[in-house]
C-alpha cells in the first residue's frame, strides 16, 4: 500500500537487500537465509499457491467448531506447508495460527467473500512484469525480488521479506459488493481493490531497492522513504495506491506541511503521519505518504536528468532526508 497499521515500523525491516559483505555477516550470525534477487524482471517468480492452500484450509476448518481445533487446521494445511514468502508472511506480519482465526472470526463475512476474488490476483503478474522491467529502464542497477501473494490478519498491505515481495490480498479484497459491517474506520479507510495489486507490489519493488535504515531514523526520513516509493511506483506502473490520500490532501498541502515542519527532526514516532496511529480529526491515514511523494516530485522536477533524480530518490541522496529535502526546494513553496 503501503498500508502498515502500526507494524511496519522501519527500525524493525532488517530483510532489504543488503550489500554482499553485509549479508554474509548477518548470514554468520545466522540471522536469515536471504533468497537472492533476480538481475532480469523475466526470471521473478509470482507465486501464488499458497493463496491455495488458504481456502483448503478455510474448508476443513469450516466443520470445526472449536477456535483451537481451526487454529490447528489453519497450522497444518496453510501455514505449515507454505511458500518461503508464506513463511516470512507468518514472522513478519501473521505471528501465529490463532491470531489468525481470531482475525477471520471478527471479520468472517469479509474474508469468505474473498474467496471469489482471489483468482483475480493472478492477473497482477502481467503488468508487474511489465512494472519491472519499466524499473529496469530508468535504474539499471534494480534487482528483482519473487513475489508472493498471501492472506493475513488484515494489518498489512505487503512489505518486504528474505524471501522477496509478501503482498496481503485480505487488504485489497474490497469492493462494491464487499460487506463493510465488520470493518472498522481504519479498514473502512485503507481497504481497496485487487486492481490495485500491481501498483501496490510496485511500490514494495522501489523499498527493496532502498537502503536499510539501520536505527531509528527521522519523521521527515520516513515520510520520504514511504512517499518515495509511492513516486517511483507510479512512474513504473502507471499509478500510485494513495490517490485518495492526494484528493484530500492536495488543497490542504500548506496545512499539511506547516503541522509537519517542527516535527521532521523527530525520532520518537510517526506522529499521525503515518501507519495509522492517532491522527488530527479528520485526517484520512497515512498523509506521511503524500507530502513524502510531492517532496521526490519535487526533487524529480527540477533535477536537468530524469534517470539520475531517479536513482538518488531511490537512495535518498545516500540516506541524507534533509539534504534531499533542501535540493527538492519543496519547502521554499511555503516560505513568507
Amino acid at each position: 500500500m503501503t498500508r502498515f497499521r502500526k507494524l511496519d515500523d522501519p527500525s524493525r525491516r532488517t530483510n532489504r537487500w543488503l550489500p554482499a559483505t553485509a549479508l554474509l555477516v548477518l548470514l554468520a550470525l545466522g540471522a536469515c537465509t536471504r533468497v537472492a534477487p533476480h538481475e532480469s524482471p523475466a526470471d521473478v517468480r509470482f507465486v501464488t499457491e499458497d493463496l491455495d492452500r488458504f481456502w483448503e484450509a478455510w474448508d476443513a476448518a469450516e466443520k470445526a467448531g472449536d477456535p483451537a481445533e481451526r487454529a490447528a487446521i489453519f497450522q497444518r494445511m496453510y501455514l505449515d506447508p507454505g511458500t518461503p514468502g508464506l513463511r516470512d508472511w507468518l514472522k513478519e506480519r501473521i505471528g501465529s495460527a490463532e491470531r489468525l482465526v481470531d482475525t477471520i472470526d471478527a471479520h468472517p463475512d469479509y474474508y469468505a467473500q474473498l474467496r471469489r476474488q482471489t483468482p483475480y490476483a493472478a492477473s497482477a503478474a502481467e503488468p508487474v512484469r511489465a512494472a519491472f522491467e519499466e524499473l529496469e529502464r530508468r535504474y539499471p542497477d534494480a534487482v528483482f525480488p519473487d513475489v508472493y501473494l498471501l492472506v493475513g490478519i488484515m494489518s498489512s498491505g505487503g512489505t518486504t521479506g528474505p524471501s522477496g515481495l509478501l503482498i496481503g490480498v485480505e487488504m485489497y479484497g474490497r469492493d462494491a459488493d464487499t460487506p463493510t459491517h465488520e470493518l472498522d474506520d481504519w479498514h473502512m479507510d485503507v481497504l481497496t481493490s485487487m486492481d490495485a495489486l500491481p501498483h501496490i507490489i510496485a511500490h514494495e519493488l522501489v523499498h527493496y531497492q532502498q537502503p536499510h535504515p539501520w536505527g531509528r531514523t527521522t519523521l521527515l526520513a520516513d515520510v520520504l522513504r514511504e512517499g518515495s516509493a509511492d513516486f517511483v511506483a507510479e512512474l513504473i506502473s502507471g499509478r500510485h495506491i494513495n490517490q485518495h490520500v492526494h484528493d484530500w490532501a492536495l488543497p490542504r498541502e500548506a496545512e499539511i506541511w506547516a503541522r509537519f515542519e517542527p516535527l521532521r527532526d523527530r525520532k520518537d514516532g510517526f506522529h499521525g503521519f503515518l501507519y495509522g496511529g492517532e491522527r488530527p480529526e479528520g485526517w484520512p491515514a497515512d498523509v506521511g505518504y503524500f507530502l513524502g511523494y510531492r517532496i521526490a516530485q519535487a526533487y524529480y522536477e527540477r533535477a536537468e536528468d530524469p534517470d539520475r533524480a531517479l536513482a538518488e530518490i531511490l537512495t535518498l541522496k545516500g540516506g541524507d532526508a534533509e539534504r534531499f529535502l533542501q535540493e527538492s526546494g519543496y519547502a521554499e513553496r511555503f516560505d513568507g
